[in-house]
């Protein structure tokens, strides 16, 4: 087989060689015939091609054809190619762009990653070389820190060569940094290990090096040589501090000293506005870890000022500075946190807040015809008040609760009155404050001794009233409004005075049972607890009611909702199965009944803002629920028999049906027949065969009037 198959292969390679040839020499015939009938004919040496003449000469030399005087002129793919006489498009490198050199494997290592890697190897060799190889030759203190400083200003010098290359900038600037790395290192070594420099001769060493780095940045026009720079200023201080135990004033005029520097450069470079972002919150966290209590309070201020001036100067569309704003705020106010200490008082920082208030209110004013800068700053404007009443109002929270309620109406009256959406919302805000500043006054969410608690009359009514009144004003004024934002907002308004006016009763009520029923613990329980159900059962509502009203947070009002009304029917039918105490229980005429009567009137209230039947099954079961524990509290307080059940049972099933084929509501009649059965059942089965005589004639007997009745009615109703 295998010498077959050779054979055919051999016969197999001598075809395709002979079909070879024969195409050989047709295209060679083929050559020989295009000579002969002057297909291509020799140019006239008096005649010029019009189509020629006109392209460039440069073309000419590059394009122009010579006239095959042989066969072996003529390119045998000569025929296949489509002739073109169009006028080429012109290849100047004047007129196409330069083409963008791909980024692949190769040059994403070669040409930027592994100059970094080499720079940092470099670093760290150079730190090796001075701590630790060094000291086996024989090389003075001296000479090492000259040499370090010496291969920095090598670097230097060979980057500051090479930027002017196109293809070596990127290099250049890696090299550059690498080389200002090496200074920073030989001062840190020089200062540290070899005790050469002092910290005042340390100090201004680095920032020398330090303000040549930032002048080399803005020179080049180069981040990553300013980003070098900021690393190796925020390095300083570290070194500063773990050698000379400096003072927090001196570190914080340091930091000053550098975001003023690099703000020089951002003012200079427009497009690097986030850096500033980022040196402002390295600051913040610079201060917070070397910074204490002694920090002079002017500090701060000249920081935030500084940044503050940088943003009216930057006055151009391009330049809002928005973000940086905010932090510049934001490191104020906590930096004020931070030193907060005996020798400065709560109301000397909200002072401060005060006149950044005012501050913030003037350049409101004075960039009104810009919208996005006058939102900027009015939200400003807005912070700094806030903050101004926690400093001022410190340890009186009453105080913050009557101010924060104020402003919750003075702004809903603002924003009604200039359609301003972004006060609107700095309402909810503020008023959300108001809540919070009631939290931990005594006597509003809890109360020391029951005791002296006076109903109605006392300290959480005056806490609750501004949160109520602020509340109900601002959904009244911007209820006004035609803007869908204002009247969202004027809903919220509307669920959170009624939810306030729920907590204040909730809590109010529990306190005046607990004083009125001080001795009976059990009676004191069971009557909170019915309460808290019916006040859960309201609340339910509410939240559905609102959730009907609403457009925005409809998902989450419809989720807290049921959570609520989940919560208060397990609530309710956990507590409310034995009356406590038993001794002051009357049938149906108690606190039991009424929570019961609020969850199914909450069921029937909830189907018909819902539509859903599911409700109306669930009143049902809450009623037999109710019925079930109040025959069985009868029974054990008047000590009767358990067959009393069924009866009650078996009225409540013919009451529901009969409801139902009046009313010609069919969940009623199906709701009575299942329950009917039921009771039928448990007569049969669990009666009859526990009871006394008398209670099974009692239970037979109720069942078959019972059910006599209920045929009477249905056949009636149906004939009519």
């Amino acid at each position: 087989m295998t010498a077959i198959a050779i054979i055919l292969l051999i016969v197999w390679l001598f075809v395709i060689q002979s079909k070879l040839n024969e195409l050989s020499d047709s295209i060679k015939s083929l050559k020989e015939n295009f000579l002969k009938d002057k297909i291509l004919p020799k140019k006239a040496d008096n005649l010029a091609e019009p189509e020629v003449a006109l392209q460039k000469i440069d073309y000419e030399e590059s394009e122009k054809l010579s006239e095959p005087e042989s066969i072996s002129d003529i390119p045998d793919d000569y025929f296949f190619k489509e002739k073109n006489n169009s006028k080429p498009a012109e290849t100047s490198a004047q007129i196409l762009p330069k083409e963008k050199k791909p980024t692949t494997f190769e040059n994403l290592f070669l040409g930027n990653i592994f100059n970094k890697i080499g720079a940092l190897a470099i670093l760290i060799g150079l730190v090796i070389l001075i701590k630790l190889v060094l000291p086996y030759f024989v090389f003075t203190a001296e000479l090492k820190i000259i040499l370090g400083y010496l291969a920095g200003f090598g670097m230097i010098i060979g980057a500051l060569k090479l930027n002017s290359k196109a293809n070596q900038k990127s290099f250049s600037e890696v090299l550059l940094g690498t080389g200002f790395g090496a200074l920073f290192i030989s001062t840190y070594c020089a200062s540290g290990i070899f005790e050469f420099f002092d910290l005042s001769q340390t100090v201004i060493i680095a920032s020398a090096i330090l303000l040549a780095a930032f002048y080399l940045a803005d020179k080049l026009k180069t981040v990553s040589m300013l980003v070098i720079s900021l690393l190796a200023a925020y390095i300083n201080p570290i070194v500063f501090n773990f050698e000379f135990d400096l003072s927090s004033n001196f570190l914080f005029g340091y930091f000053i000293f550098i975001n003023i520097l690099a703000l020089l450069y951002t003012y200079r470079n427009n497009s690097r506005e986030v850096i500033n972002c980022i040196n402002l919150s390295a600051t913040f966290i610079a201060a917070a870890l070397f910074c204490d209590n002694d920090t002079n309070i002017i500090m701060p201020i000249i920081l935030w000022g500084i940044y503050v001036a940088y943003d009216l100067l930057t006055n151009s569309p391009k330049n809002e500075n928005k973000v940086l704003s905010y932090i510049n705020f934001g490191v104020l106010t906590w930096i004020l946190f931070l030193i907060k200490s005996e020798a400065y008082t709560d109301n000397l920082f909200g002072h401060i807040e005060l006149v950044a208030l005012i501050l913030y209110g003037a350049i409101a004013y004075w960039r009104k015809s810009e919208p996005e800068k006058f939102k900027n700053y009015i939200n400003l404007f807005l912070s700094a008040g806030f903050f101004a009443v926690i400093f001022i109002c410190d340890g009186y929270d009453k105080t913050k609760c009557i101010v924060w309620a104020l402003e919750t109406i003075i702004l809903a009256y603002f924003a009604y009155r200039y359609k301003l959406k972004m006060l609107a919302k700095w309402t909810v805000i503020i008023w959300a404050a108001t809540l919070c500043s009631i939290i931990p006054v005594d006597g509003v969410f809890a109360i020391k001794s029951i005791k002296n608690f006076t109903p109605i009359w006392n300290i959480r009514l005056m806490m609750f009233s501004p949160l109520i009144i602020s509340s109900a004003a601002s959904y009244y004024l911007l209820s006004k409004a035609d803007d869908k934002t204002f009247i969202n907002l004027a809903e919220t308004f509307k669920f959170a005075c009624i939810t306030s006016i729920y907590l204040y009763m909730g809590l109010e009520l529990n306190n005046i049972i607990t004083l009125r029923i001080i001795g009976e613990n059990t009676s004191v329980h069971f009557i909170t607890n019915m309460t808290n159900a019916i006040l859960g059962f309201a609340y339910a509502v509410s939240l559905k009611r609102f959730h009907n009203t609403i457009s925005d947070f409809k998902p989450f009002v419809s989720v807290i909702s049921a959570l609520v009304g989940i919560f208060a029917f397990i609530y309710l039918i956990t507590t409310g199965v034995h009356y406590r105490p038993i001794n002051a229980f009357i049938p149906l005429i108690n606190i039991r009944t009424a929570a019961f009567v609020f969850g199914i009137a909450a069921c029937v209230i909830y189907n018909k803002l819902d539509g859903k039947d599911f409700y109306k099954y669930l009143a049902i079961v809450l009623g037999f629920i109710l019925m079930h524990n109040e025959a069985g509290d009868i029974i054990f307080k008047y000590t009767l028999n358990s067959g009393l059940i069924s009866v009650g049972w078996i009225l409540y099933s013919v009451i529901i049906t009969t409801i139902g084929i009046i009313k010609g509501k069919k969940w009623l009649k199906n709701s009575g027949i299942i329950l009917c059965i039921i009771s039928i059942l448990r007569i049969f089965f669990h009666d009859l065969a526990q009871v006394d005589i008398l209670y099974k004639f009692i239970a037979i007997l109720t069942l078959g009037i019972s059910l006599m009745v209920l045929s009477y009615l249905y056949n009636q109703k149906t004939t009519k």
